[in-house]
Parts: structure tokens; C-alpha cells; sequence
């Protein structure tokens, strides 16, 4: 036991003799719009060699568009959109024209009527709003667009933090605020820390828990965060010939909360129509054969609800992530955190707000 104790101490040894730790001055977490968003902004202001992306997995153009225009819309709010135009001068969604309904009883029914829907679970009512269709292209300059995957290549580890630790600079120069070590042994200090990851996940790799304020500990564990499934599907027809979000439960006898559908407008073009559905986990360590299980019973439902649905596919995109939905940020303690962590930067949809934005707008206009 011993000499295996020894050498698993000599191998990480060796990696950090062969991976000499690295210094930036401006450090992003994170895997999310904003972080790429950040990413940008960062790069206009500071020289390249002195700011760095980790994620946990690749971030690309094409990424970007499937994890935000395949599912189903978060933005949901005109106050927020009429804000986002302010920041982004060029972006592009257009709104909802028809209210939420919700299937019940072989029938759609509006959330206003005498017909009460299903219990909505945790998450759920975000969607009673009109959705936003979005470009994500829009929330950029032309030509950063454009270039997005070459910035991303150069700028982008993909890596597994394994810790992070608050440390007090030695060195006046490269101010290292923030020690960062991956489960490949590389070690990464910076001087500024840009958080878009879930708080919750952001908490969970903290070395000294003990040595946090009572403030930033506090937003941190209250942020709550649900795990959710997107499926965007291509059919080859008009399968229902409004854009509209529609509540679907997924059972009639028990409390398991809804398939939350929305359908695009029909393209006449290529004579294909999108929809999206998403479902939300309340359970806090899912099994992949249960989500599976899932998304089946997710086609037989749809199917019952829309005839010939399934004979429709034509294409098939399931995304999982593991920050669907958050909500519950205490951001009355975001001023005196970013007096307590200067050099912290808590953004992304778990991060303060000023104005009390939700999800996708949270994420793009929050403050910190």
C-alpha cells in the first residue's frame, strides 16, 4: 500500500515537473453563452496572452447554436428584451404571437379560463410567458462571429477543475488572487476569476469553505438548479400551425410536471417545421436508463396529443444539460461580495442581477 501511495505521489510530481503552472491575468469558468460573451469582451479590452477560457467541454460556433435555438425559449419577458436591444445593438429574435395553453381533458386551454392545468412543478412557470425566438449570432459583432471558433481555439483549455483556492498574492506583477487545480495535475492562478458556472458547482470545488465570507457563502448554496432535456425535432409536415408554447403533463394520475412543447412557424421554404420540447428533472441524481425511459414516454405522449407526430421525424437533436434552470439568487449580497472579492466576477444565469432578470436575460445583463 505504501510503495502505491508513493508512486501515485511521484506521478503527480512528475506532471506538475512537466506542467509548470501558468499565470493570467483574467481567468473565465465556465461553458455557457455568457462565457464566450465574456470571453469577447475581455479580448477587446486586454492582450490575448493574458486572459484564458476552461470548460469543462468544448465550446464551439456550433454548439452555441444547438444548446440555445434548439430548445425551447427561457426568454420570456419584454422588460428584459427591450434591455437586451439596449446592450446589443444588433440582436435579433422576434416574439410569441399566441398565449400559452395547456392540454387537459383531450383539450388546450388557456391558463386564464375556468380549467385549472396540472400542478406546474419548480421551473415550470417561467414558460406561461410568451417565448422569444432568438439569433445568438445577433449578440455578437460581424466580425467576431465570424471568427468565433479561431478566438475560441487559441483562447479555450478544456479541462475538469478538480479545486479552487482563494490565496493572498505574493508576487505585485502576476497577482495570483486564484489557484486552480485540474484532475490532470495542471495547477492556474489568476488574478481575476470570471464564475459562469452554477454557484452551487462554483461552491462545491472551494478548497477552505470555512475561510468564505458569511455573504458569498450564503448566495452560493441558495441558488437553486434543476437538470433538464431538450429535444428539437425536424418534421417533414405542419404538424400544428401556430407558434405557440403548450403544456402537456406527463401523466393524467400522477404529479411528474409537464412536457413544455413549442412549435416554430412552418418553413414553406424546405417544407419543415421545428418543435422543441423540454422536460425538467426534480430528481437530484437521474439514471441514464430513467432519462431514456423518459424521452420515450416523452414520443408516446406527443404522439397521443399531435397524430402522426412520430411519422413526422425527420431529424432528431437531445441536449442534456445540467443547469437548465436556476432561480432563487439573493442579489441584495452581490454588492458586499464584490467588496469582500474584488477580483470575483459571479455572472452567467446563477450570478446577481440589478433589475431581477430571469434565466437567459439574467445571463446577459446581470451585473457583478
Amino acid at each position: 500500500m505504501s510503495f502505491n501511495l508513493r508512486a501515485f505521489k511521484d506521478l503527480k510530481k512528475d506532471h506538475k515537473n512537466q506542467n509548470p503552472r501558468r499565470h493570467y491575468r483574467h481567468l473565465i469558468l465556465g461553458h455557457d453563452l455568457k462565457a464566450v460573451l465574456q470571453l469577447i469582451e475581455l479580448k477587446e479590452k486586454y492582450p490575448e496572452d493574458s486572459i484564458r477560457l476552461i470548460s469543462s467541454r468544448l465550446i464551439t460556433k456550433n454548439t452555441l447554436i444547438e444548446s440555445y435555438e434548439n430548445g425551447v425559449s427561457t426568454l420570456r419577458d419584454e422588460e428584459t428584451v427591450s434591455a437586451i436591444y439596449k446592450k446589443y445593438y444588433d440582436f435579433k429574435c422576434h416574439r410569441q404571437i399566441n398565449e400559452p395553453l395547456f392540454y387537459k381533458d383531450g383539450k388546450f386551454h388557456e391558463f386564464s379560463g375556468r380549467a385549472k392545468p396540472m400542478e406546474l412543478r419548480d421551473g415550470e412557470d417561467t414558460f406561461k410567458g410568451l417565448g422569444y425566438r432568438y439569433q445568438i449570432s445577433s449578440l455578437f459583432k460581424a466580425e467576431n462571429w465570424e471568427k468565433l471558433d479561431e478566438y475560441l481555439s487559441q483562447a479555450q483549455d478544456v479541462k475538469v477543475i478538480d479545486l479552487i483556492q482563494k490565496t493572498n498574492p505574493q508576487d505585485l506583477v502576476e497577482k495570483d488572487e486564484w489557484l486552480l487545480t485540474t484532475k490532470d495535475y495542471n495547477e492556474v492562478t489568476a488574478e481575476n476569476l470570471y464564475v459562469t458556472m452554477a454557484p452551487g458547482k462554483f461552491l462545491n470545488l472551494i478548497h477552505d469553505k470555512s475561510s468564505l465570507s458569511t455573504e458569498l457563502m450564503d448566495y452560493l448554496s441558495s441558488v437553486n438548479v434543476l437538470q433538464g432535456i431538450q429535444v428539437c425535432w425536424e418534421l417533414n409536415k405542419e404538424l400544428y400551425n401556430e407558434e405557440r408554447t403548450i403544456f402537456i403533463p406527463q401523466s393524467m394520475t400522477h404529479e411528474w410536471g409537464h412536457f413544455i412543447v413549442e412549435f416554430e412557424a412552418f418553413n414553406h421554404a424546405t417544407q419543415t417545421q421545428k418543435m422543441h420540447v423540454m422536460f425538467l428533472i426534480h430528481e437530484e441524481e437521474p439514471q441514464a436508463e430513467d432519462l431514456a425511459s423518459k424521452i420515450r414516454l416523452m414520443k408516446r405522449v406527443v404522439d397521443r396529443v399531435f397524430s402522426d407526430f412520430e411519422k413526422s421525424i425527420k431529424k432528431e437533436f437531445i441536449l442534456y444539460s445540467e443547469e437548465m434552470i436556476q432561480w432563487g439568487q439573493k442579489d441584495n449580497l452581490s454588492e458586499q461580495i464584490s467588496f469582500d472579492y474584488p477580483t470575483l466576477k459571479l455572472l452567467g444565469e446563477g450570478g446577481p442581477s440589478s433589475a431581477q432578470y430571469m434565466h437567459l436575460g439574467r445571463s446577459l445583463l446581470g451585473t457583478n
